[in-house]
């Protein structure tokens, strides 16, 4: 971790709950972005996202994504979403997500979006990308693959994954996120000890 001048804050265990519903938790921390819990006062700018909080179902619709937060707080034993933020001011600019892809996988897919165009290319996602690998190898004992999914024209989704040590294991065709008529994706993969 110390490459990346990442650290971590709180491990992954599930989400804390108060009375007065849930309390912030950062999980880990980098130089420009910091990654912490979801909040309810979130769930309005994540919602125009498709699958970025949930890859069983889109959650685009805001009174089912603050449901689906309210049982969950998208936080699961096998699955997660987080927020990237920026460490200074705190300003939500994405999230990221973790979760069983198969139940042969010892590991975990992962998935990332920076929400606003005028936010992407500041390194955000690479770092948000580095902080989550970090962490769940760091905690997670019996994970020992993170993986992604990246849709082949994705050029600047390949150059996150390789920046962060991820490596192009193979093309999966027809594996994109239409259900029109999906894209050819190309997995990534890093594995512990790489």
């Amino acid at each position: 971790m110390a490459e990346y001048g990442c650290r971590n804050l709180a491990p992954l265990r599930p989400l804390t709950r108060t009375s007065r519903g849930t309390r912030s938790i950062r999980i880990a921390e980098g130089r420009s972005v910091s990654l912490r819990r979801i909040e309810p006062a979130d769930l309005p700018q994540i919602a125009p996202h498709l699958f970025t909080a949930s890859i069983t179902e889109p959650l685009t619709d805001l009174s089912r994504l603050q449901e689906v937060h309210a049982a969950t707080g998208l936080w699961l034993e096998d699955s997660g979403a987080v927020a990237i933020v920026e460490t200074t001011g705190g300003r939500m600019v994405g999230t990221m997500q973790f979760y069983r892809s198969a139940p042969c996988i010892h590991g975990y897919e992962l998935g990332y979006i920076v929400h606003d165009a005028a936010d992407r290319g500041k390194g955000y996602a690479s770092e948000a990308t580095r902080l989550l690998t970090d962490l769940l190898f760091a905690e997670r004992p019996g994970c020992f693959r993170l993986q992604l999914i990246i849709e082949t024209w994705n050029q600047a989704s390949w150059r996150i994954a390789e920046r962060c040590g991820y490596v192009r294991e193979g093309l999966l065709r027809k594996a994109g996120f239409s259900t029109d008529d999906p894209e050819d994706c190309y997995l990534y993969a890093r594995v512990r000890g790489d």
